[in-house]
């Protein structure tokens, strides 16, 4: 993987001080990494806490890839956060509209090998019973701009040791981080589609989210509602 060596660097400190914080706060129980291809890749999970990144990162790294994660533009704009999320090639997304700028910087990332991570439902689930909503659309946007693949993860767990809402992680009584990684998303059926329209984008987005509900429902059992929760219908 052709990652400059200061980048590389940079991300190795920055493993030596997560790595350590990561494992005293939760157990770990990842399963599926064999299902992440050599090349470049989209992993697309749920998301329930904002602690997720750091156990999703933890977990791409550990099998020897820098991860990159799509974060909301606002963030780069902050001093010392911005800057450090630029130098280390993450990808800034503007809400508002699609950004030239970040299809390039995910096209290079997707280029060199790298692991682009995605929360397709753009925020942490709002679903009162925390399955995962309806996903956006930019994720098979991306998916079919790129040509990378699409790998489904389903995650559960760092909500309890970080719940929505709090700011302070609760270490004790220890939980585990349960992640799995689930095969590819067979997405040819729309990628051999010579301009696909909303509603195939719609049922592309559909079918990956419900692997990833099907991944993650075994780590937390119960079973998940018929339809996914959608913010929109309940405001």
């Amino acid at each position: 993987m052709s990652y400059p060596l200061g980048l590389r660097a940079m991300y190795f400190g920055a493993a030596t001080l997560v790595r350590p914080l990561n494992m005293l706060m939760m157990r770990r129980d990842w399963q599926g990494q064999e299902n992440l291809p050599d090349t470049g890749m989209i992993l697309a999970a749920n998301h329930i806490s904002d602690l997720d990144p750091l156990y999703m990162g933890h977990m791409v790294y550990s099998t020897g890839r820098i991860p990159h994660f799509l974060a909301k533009k606002e963030l780069f704009e902050l001093p010392v956060v911005g800057k450090l999320l630029t130098t280390m090639k993450q990808v800034p997304v503007d809400r508002a509209g699609r950004s030239i700028e970040s299809l390039k910087m995910a096209e290079e990332v997707l280029d060199r090998d790298g692991v682009i991570i995605i929360y397709p439902e753009g925020t942490t689930t709002k679903d009162p019973d925390m399955w995962p909503q309806i996903g956006k659309l930019g994720m098979i946007r991306l998916a079919l701009t790129t040509g990378a693949p699409v790998i489904p993860v389903g995650q559960w767990g760092v909500h309890e040791t970080l719940p929505k809402g709090d700011k302070t992680p609760k270490v004790f009584p220890r939980q585990t981080s349960a992640i799995r990684v689930g095969p590819e998303s067979d997405l040819q059926w729309l990628r051999t589609m010579e301009q696909p329209d909303q509603r195939a984008l719609i049922d592309a987005t559909e079918q990956v989210m419900s692997e990833i509900t099907s991944l993650m429902a075994p780590l937390r059992g119960g079973t998940p509602p018929d339809t996914p929760y959608n913010p929109a219908k309940t405001r």
